[in-house]
């Protein structure tokens, strides 16, 4: 193996590979070469034992052993879909297909419900050719995706263990690396191409602004199919020469302090996910929570999705018992279109709230206020990292910048941005030139106070009524901060009807726990009453099954609401909300004993 890297220094003076030059299979071979006993993947199969454990050495190896027989199967540049649940064969496929030089496309949990219509639509969408996973995962998927008549090599990973061959023949720096299917929680899924400098330009920055270092540890039980779960977790730590320790989603989301005891096991310094994560460890109900130690958490990364300061107290208030300091928490957003990370609160600092017009925000307009009634608490992401640009765009239509405290779109230009989608994705227009540089445009809306970068919302999930453009998530933060019932994990607000739109707050709940039915309305009736001027609606206690997800958990809103109208019976209650001139509401549908 040849020991010529294309290094350079990172800011704590280590050797890294340059994002200018190299490539992620390069990140791969290095680790293998500096630091081949180094434990880079430890997983918990059952969520708190280790199962199954992989050395950098051992990765490399495979993954080359992989790679000569893809090499014999698929042609360079070709794209390759990765079919795998969490676990060292995620790593061994993804670094296989690197190594042979053909394209891998990610974003494929089996276990996940629909998972095999999104397969077949990534399939087809990406133009792949093969895919490679568990023998026993392509077995079924090959039977039940029989009728969809896909044109496509079925390639098992156990090859990885078969044979002495070793093949390495990466792309170039700037050539198109890996396709990761966004989670489609607004839209349909589509394809980010991420070239080798992206990704790693991408975690550099990732490991100078979280200051993950070699010999540090995470914990990961996001899917390695999504952008988080791969660029925040495993691939930092072969970069950063750290381990990482991951659980399988579903081991989280049945005992979520498997994640904290995980955590407090391994003395993990970094770990994080969307806000729900957090919400479910306040909820969840564990005499084993006593055990934990928590001290050694120094970075909680919460992004993902709208983050809210009354849940953060809430997780500081209940762990610091057990060693969690507020400081650890590091909001932070990013987006697959970007690789991962745009902005971060920096490491050891306090992460800052303030308190803005929640009227003047509806008109899309930034005003600080300190009365209560009116007032929307947001919680900054951060600055923007190095050498990228973020641009707040207040009028799409003539392309004006926003000044300061002003909301416009959040459009980002840097090495980390992707070129544009695949497939589906590839018919819309996504970038524009501004002052001479190609910016993409992230669906979000923000504003900037002080540097720091403020999200709130995204334009798709608008809901519009009478001139206002209202978030989901300020509805459900509102209503949360009311009543336990109703969290950012278990509730959403969509729009019905087109003549006359009218809001839907729908709450997944256990059956057990519809006895709250009439005071958790109330909650949200008086909620819409007093800070949105909502005079009518309805409000839907459903399943939670009901609430359709991404693959990292999220609920997708608009997933959810056509599979309520058209599956009427997981309604469990439905109750209409009247004008307060009415005094009341109205049960439309009640569920029968």
């Amino acid at each position: 193996m040849a020991n010529a890297f294309q290094s350079t220094r990172g800011v704590q003076n280590e050797e890294i590979i340059d994002w200018r030059k190299g490539s992620v299979a390069e990140g791969c071979r290095y680790r293998a070469t500096k630091n081949p006993n180094l434990e880079i993947l430890t997983f918990l199969g059952d969520g708190r034992n280790p199962t199954a454990r992989l050395t950098a050495q051992s990765l490399d190896k495979q993954a080359g052993c992989l790679a000569s027989w893809l090499s014999k199967l698929v042609q360079p540049g070709q794209r390759v879909v990765l079919l795998f649940e969490n676990g060292p064969d995620y790593l061994i496929g993804l670094f296989g297909c690197l190594y042979a030089g053909v394209i891998p496309v990610s974003g494929v949990y089996p276990t996940d419900f629909g998972s095999r219509q999104r397969f077949c639509h990534i399939a087809r969408d990406s133009q792949a050719v093969a895919v490679v996973g568990c023998k026993n995962v392509l077995s079924v998927f090959q039977k039940e995706c029989a009728s969809e008549n896909l044109k496509i090599a079925w390639i098992p990973v156990e090859l990885s263990e078969k044979g002495q061959g070793y093949f390495y023949a990466p792309r170039d720096n700037e050539q198109d690396a890996l396709i990761q299917y966004t989670s489609g929680s607004t839209n349909i899924p589509k394809g980010v191409i991420l070239t080798n400098r992206n990704i790693i330009f991408n975690l550099t920055q990732q490991g100078e602004e979280l200051g993950y270092a070699r010999g540090d540890v995470g914990v990961s039980w996001l899917p390695l199919s999504h952008d988080m779960g791969l660029m925040g977790s495993v691939l930092m730590a072969i970069g950063a020469g750290g381990q990482c320790v991951l659980l399988p989603p579903e081991k989280f989301l049945e005992k979520p302090l498997n994640w904290l005891h995980a955590i407090s096991t391994y003395k993990a310094t970094l770990s994080g996910g969307p806000g729900f994560a957090y919400e479910m460890c306040l909820n969840a109900v564990d005499e084993s929570v006593t055990e934990l130690d928590l001290s050694c958490w120094d970075q909680a990364f919460i992004g993902s999705e709208a983050i809210g300061k009354d849940m953060l107290d809430r997780f500081v208030e209940k762990f610091s018992a057990y060693g969690f300091r507020d400081a650890a928490f590091c909001p932070c957003y990013g987006l697959a279109e970007a690789t991962l990370l745009v902005s971060a609160k920096p490491r050891g600092t306090e992460r800052i709230a303030q308190s803005f017009s929640r009227q003047a925000l509806l008109v899309g307009t930034v005003e600080t206020t300190d009365n209560p009634a009116d007032d929307r608490v947001l919680v900054s992401c951060g600055k923007v990292i190095a050498d990228t640009d973020v641009v707040i765009i207040k009028n799409e239509a003539a392309l004006s910048r926003a000044s300061e405290m002003e909301e416009g779109l959040i459009y980002i230009h840097g090495p980390g941005v992707a070129v544009g989608y695949c497939g589906y994705g590839s018919e819309t227009p996504t970038h524009f030139c501004y002052q001479g540089k190609d910016y993409l445009a992230t669906g979000d809306k923000g504003f900037f106070v002080e540097d720091e970068l403020f999200l709130t919302g995204r334009k798709n999930n608008e809901i519009v009524l009478n001139g206002f453009a209202i978030d989901p998530e300020d509805l459900v933060f509102s209503v949360s901060e009311k009543t336990s019932y109703v969290s950012q994990h278990n509730a959403t607000v969509f729009l019905q009807g087109d003549i006359d739109p009218v809001p839907v707050f729908v709450c997944g709940v256990p059956h057990d726990a519809l006895s709250h039915a009439a005071d958790v309305f109330q909650d949200i009736q008086d909620v819409l009453y007093d800070k949105f001027r909502i005079q009518k609606g309805y409000v839907y206690f459903v399943s939670p099954s009901a609430l359709n997800r991404t693959p990292s958990g999220k609920i997708m809103i608009k997933d959810t609401k056509a599979f309520l109208l058209e599956n009427p019976k997981t309604i469990l209650r439905e109750m209409e909300i009247l004008p307060r001139s009415a005094q009341g509401f109205r049960i439309i549908k009640q569920e029968k004993h």
